[in-house]
């Protein structure tokens, strides 16, 4: 741990700043994970794992990566829960989300009441009509071989994401392969849980290289983020990692030399949610400009939306108190565009009632 203290992950660091608690900095979580003992992992642990802090440090200290080892050492039973929802979406997500809809709050076992609002939160779309359509498409991936990443959201729950972003993959010319991709792995390797993580990585670089090796499209931030940072015996060589990654994009950046039209009545006004995940150019926020011909009329830059993985269960009221810091940067918005599919689905949860969120996926019109 080469921490000097220089204090600049405390900057960036959203649940620092929703809560005031030094002790949930990431700079203290450094601290903690030398410490041995249950307390301090319980109190590590209560990291969003937006991972800013590790883009941040001068020094390279992964933070999100040394409260995951601590997860994995102290493993309990929101681990265990964590862990099957996301290995088990396929099962899970469809059926268990249309029924905490419709259970009573008061019958819900209190252990899985977070469990339950998430799964809720998953099925909810955004209650707004799409206005916006593709008058011409760009050549960004025409004559290109492409395989769709669409992640757990749009392939067990949301699937008109599924649809949609297909949809734009045929009006942009590529040549789309079938490719067997599962989970990402991404939030299961920052829960701790480091082998399902390991098997996810290897099965999806599996599907690429039977498919060819082609380019790997996706619609979700995180999603592309997670496959970003693929390493390790997931590779046959250090020469198949670097094409790996040269073949990651995302779909938005795709889409940027379109040409759009509002063809429909425009939600006044529109706000835009940075991921935390996104790194570098944020090609979402451009095409959501693009799309309106305007910029956002609001938008965050360093709040978290608080859906914080594993910490969702484990201190839903602390994840939460992120999740208002974002909500009240997004004050005013009838309506809130992102680019992350799990941001699509936690953002209507913490907006108040008049606000309204979805994926910039939810506002095209398709003639499907």
């Amino acid at each position: 741990m080469n921490c000097i203290l220089c204090g600049k992950c405390m900057e960036v660091c959203p649940l620092l700043r929703a809560t005031d608690r030094e002790e949930l900095s990431p700079r203290a979580k450094a601290v903690l994970s030398d410490l041995s003992g249950e307390d301090a992992a319980r109190l590590a642990g209560l990291c969003l794992g937006c991972q800013r802090c590790r883009d941040k440090c001068p020094q390279g200290v992964d933070v999100p990566m040394l409260v995951a080892r601590l997860r994995s050492e102290h493993p309990d039973f929101h681990s265990w829960l964590w862990k099957m929802w996301l290995t088990r979406s396929r099962e899970l997500w469809p059926s268990t989300g249309l029924a905490a809809r419709l259970l009573p709050g008061r019958m819900r076992p209190e252990r899985l009441g977070p469990m339950l609002k998430m799964l809720a939160d998953a099925r909810r779309g955004p209650a707004v009509e799409p206005f916006v359509r593709v008058k011409a498409f760009g050549d960004a991936l025409r004559g290109q071989r492409v395989a769709l990443f669409p992640g757990c959201m749009a392939r067990h729950v949301r699937k008109h994401w599924l649809r949609g972003a297909l949809h734009l993959l045929e009006g942009l010319g590529a040549e789309v392969l079938p490719a067997s991709f599962e989970c990402c792995g991404g939030s299961l390797r920052l829960a701790g849980c480091f082998e399902d993580a390991d098997r996810l990585n290897v099965r999806n670089v599996k599907a690429w290289r039977k498919a060819g090796e082609p380019l790997i499209v996706t619609p979700c931030a995180s999603c592309l983020h997670s496959l970003t940072d693929y390493s390790g015996n997931v590779f046959a060589d250090s020469d198949e990692a670097e094409r790996w990654r040269a073949s990651l994009r995302p779909l938005s950046g795709a889409l940027l030399d379109c040409e759009f039209a509002v063809a429909g009545e425009r939600p006044e006004p529109v706000g835009y949610h940075r991921p935390c995940h996104t790194v570098g150019r944020d090609t979402d926020a451009a095409l959501v400009g693009a799309m309106l011909g305007a910029e956002p009329d609001v938008r965050t830059s360093r709040e978290c939306c608080g859906f914080g993985g594993l910490m969702r269960l484990a201190d839903p009221d602390t994840a939460d108190r992120a999740g208002a810091e974002c909500a009240r940067a997004l004050s005013g918005a009838e309506l809130v565009l992102t680019g992350c599919s799990a941001c699509a689905a936690r953002l209507p949860s913490i907006l108040s009632e008049k606000g309204n969120a979805g994926h910039w996926i939810d506002v095209m019109m398709f003639d499907i």
